[in-house]
């Protein structure tokens, strides 16, 4: 298993997925989309475009926390929840 090392008094942007961490830094909204189904209603209760937006391959998910000013932990709950196996 990797852990991600953040910058000092920056918050820790991984959660674990399944048996893999997974970084949130590094995978984009089009992984997690590609991943799941259930990720277009994820990105839709989440109130964002992602599912729709041609930029998503670009947009890593910490990208769309901080865009939209979403609540990271509840964010990573419910991203948690998805119970994706692996991303890309």
């Amino acid at each position: 298993m990797r852990q991600r090392k953040d910058k000092p008094g920056e918050k820790d942007y991984s959660t674990c997925i399944m048996n893999d961490i997974l970084a949130i830094s590094e995978a984009s909204a089009a992984d997690l989309l590609a991943a799941t189904p259930k990720a277009v209603r994820f990105f839709i209760d989440q109130g964002t475009e992602c599912a729709v937006c041609s930029l998503a391959r670009f947009c890593t998910l910490k990208d769309v926390v901080t865009a939209y000013t979403l609540n990271e932990d509840v964010f990573l709950e419910e991203l948690a929840k998805l119970n994706v196996h692996k991303l890309k």
